[in-house]
């Protein structure tokens, strides 16, 4: 079952959730069952944004809307809360 983001209070946690994790390695995934890894750099009312590595060219042009370009091989890419599934902390590694 999906989950979307409705309510004030749903976006109150998301918030609040942003405000913990934030220059945190954290994984994103929206509702379309795709899913991102990146440095949560910041957030606003309407999105989360996640410094992450340039995507390939034909992805680029599909979400341009998503990119803010930076120098070199990273970009800072918006995420909105409405189309998001989850997020939260990333551990790619074994410990």
């Amino acid at each position: 079952m999906e989950h979307t983001v409705h309510s004030e209070r749903d976006i109150k946690h998301l918030h609040d959730k942003c405000k913990h994790h934030l220059y945190q390695f954290v994984q994103v995934e929206l509702n379309d069952g795709s899913v991102y890894q990146g440095i949560l750099h910041s957030h606003d009312r309407e999105k989360l944004y996640l410094i992450m590595p340039k995507m390939h060219q034909h992805m680029e042009d599909e979400s341009s809307s998503r990119l803010f370009p930076f120098f070199g091989p990273f970009g800072l890419y918006g995420f909105p809360f409405f189309g998001m599934r989850a997020f939260g902390p990333f551990f790619p590694f074994f410990i």
